[in-house]
């Protein structure tokens, strides 16, 4: 029996290694537990704060939300802001299917157009305090469900052709 490997054995090593650092990095694009607790603290306070303090909240809690959310988009396009929110790699453009990306546009798409019909043709109160019973569902849905979603989204956005998709840092 001879000591050297053989090179198929060592190619199949290989693969299974490239597969298992594949898997690392993709289980380190999360966010941390932290990011989901401000969001959906965030989504709760937005849609409760009306039926608490007036219709007077909707602006600046409005405002609020948006300066987060610009503050979390410029986070993520620094490799420092991005390890504080516990994403320190990235996944590639070409490593997405684009069939994910263009029923992701369009979902959005769709849930923006039914939130301007929505808002635009119920009536203001259908019962008392429906912020914050929606405030209380999204937010602590995304609170305690929220790696789970992640995970499941982030494995049907990923292709299967064998392309490592991951970077280090920010683009």
């Amino acid at each position: 029996m001879s000591d050297r490997v053989t090179p198929p054995a060592e190619a199949a090593r290989a693969l299974r290694d490239i597969e298992r650092r594949r898997g690392q990095a993709r289980a380190s694009v999360r966010e941390s537990r932290w990011v989901g607790v401000v969001f959906g603290v965030a989504i709760f306070a937005e849609l409760a704060a009306p039926d608490f303090f007036g219709d007077d909240a909707r602006s600046w809690i409005s405002l609020t939300v948006a300066a987060l959310v610009v503050v979390y988009a410029v986070m993520l396009r620094t490799p420092r802001g991005g390890a504080l929110l516990g994403r320190p790699t990235r996944v590639r453009k070409d490593e997405l299917s684009p069939r994910f990306v263009r029923l992701a546009q369009l979902t959005i798409v769709a849930v923006v157009l039914i939130g301007f019909v929505g808002a635009h043709f119920l009536s203001h109160e259908l019962f008392p305090y429906e912020g914050t019973v929606a405030g209380v569902l999204l937010g602590g849905t995304l609170i305690f469900f929220g790696r789970g979603l992640q995970r499941g989204l982030s494995s049907l956005a990923m292709r299967r052709d064998g392309v490592d998709g991951v970077t280090y840092g920010s683009r």
